[in-house]
């Protein structure tokens, strides 16, 4: 057994390291190439480096699709959402505390928790049928299955999720180009690069290099986490996907706001988070069902959409209410994690 563990924690811190660097090769790659064509810096911000925040949990959930691991894939999901918020948000503020603009108060928080919500409308199998439900009813009774049904992120559902993610860019788009630059500052993005670095050449490469680096580490990772939840603390996938892969993958989001609150730039993290969280929810697992149907089976996810609406809708109070996320609101958001981690590890096998 000795062996095989050393193997896979490897594996893991491995999966961990190509995960970082290759969303930060894939962003500053990008960006720098779009730089040189001269393209809008709204329009990089938009696009490449806003997909470069949710780039670890895309391709981690593609990957865990692909071998059929699906509540690691909705689990990573699901729990990058409350790690951003609870952990991240929690941690930064204790540091000190954010200031919150008008409108990420009172437009992207509530589209935050909007698009949470849409999440488990697909995910949650609330007909309480073992494997989908609603699907298996159709297929007894010889019935063609239907474009919706619970407990399965089908084509159609991910064509939609997409498709509100491509709105919600769109008005981005038209509200930075009507305010200007401040509006820049509201984006859901780590940073905007001011220059371009190095030839174009070089460029490519990097961009190259961090998808390779995505792809690599998201299979460590989920290889690594799942064999050492499963063979050494006996638990589920969906256990796996929220707690260990989920930490992985927001581990960027982390490192950048505690970065940044440390220089003083205030102003990125509270923005980054609500931003990945949107693109997450709408983006990673709705590109994920176009490639196959997700089906989520017996895997339970109502604790866990429980806290992931619950810490969105108490940010949204907080910060509508102080315009601020003060030390307390953090505190707050740490304890709830706290509490939410101990109920994991009593439900960890289901």
């Amino acid at each position: 057994m000795t062996a095989p563990l050393v193997l896979n924690v490897a594996f893991l811190l491995a999966g961990l390291i190509l995960l970082y660097f290759g969303g930060d090769f894939l962003v500053s790659g990008a960006s720098g190439i779009a730089r040189r064509l001269n393209i809008p810096v709204i329009v990089i911000g938009l696009t490449v480096v806003a997909f470069g925040t949710s780039a670890p949990e895309l391709f981690v959930s593609l990957i865990s699709a692909w071998k059929g691991l699906m509540p690691v894939s909705v689990g990573n999901v699901v729990g990058s959402n409350i790690i951003n918020v609870a952990l991240v948000l929690g941690l930064v503020s204790l540091v000190r505390p954010l200031p919150v603009t008008r409108k990420i108060a009172l437009i992207d928080t509530p589209i935050m928790i909007a698009s949470a919500l849409v999440l488990a409308l697909v995910v949650i199998n609330f007909d309480g049928g073992p494997e989908g439900g609603a699907a298996d009813a159709g297929s007894a009774s010889g019935a063609a299955a239907p474009y919706w049904q619970y407990g399965v992120i089908t084509t159609i559902e991910g064509l939609v999720m997409v498709g509100l993610l491509v709105a919600y860019l769109y008005f981005l788009y038209r509200n930075a180009s009507k305010s200007g630059a401040e509006a820049l500052e509201e984006i859901p993005i780590d940073e905007i690069p001011v220059e371009p670095s190095g030839a174009m050449p070089l460029l490519f490469f990097k961009v190259i290099a961090g998808v390779a680096g995505l792809a690599l580490g998201g299979q460590l990772l989920v290889d690594g986490a799942s064999w050492i939840a499963e063979n050494i603390f006996g638990a589920s996938q969906r256990f796996i996907g929220v707690t260990v892969v989920a930490f992985g993958t927001s581990l960027p989001e982390l490192v950048t706001s505690l970065v940044a609150i440390v220089r003083g730039e205030t102003d990125i993290s509270l923005g980054n988070v609500v931003g990945s969280n949107i693109f997450n929810s709408l983006l990673v697992l709705g590109a994920t069902s176009l490639l196959r149907n997700i089906e989520i089976g017996s895997s339970d996810f109502r604790l866990d959409f429980l806290f992931m609406v619950s810490v969105s809708v108490l940010l949204f109070v907080i910060t509508a209410w102080k315009r601020k996320l003060p030390r307390w609101g953090g505190a707050s958001f740490f304890v709830i994690y706290i509490v939410y981690f101990v109920i994991l590890l009593q439900t960890r096998t289901i």
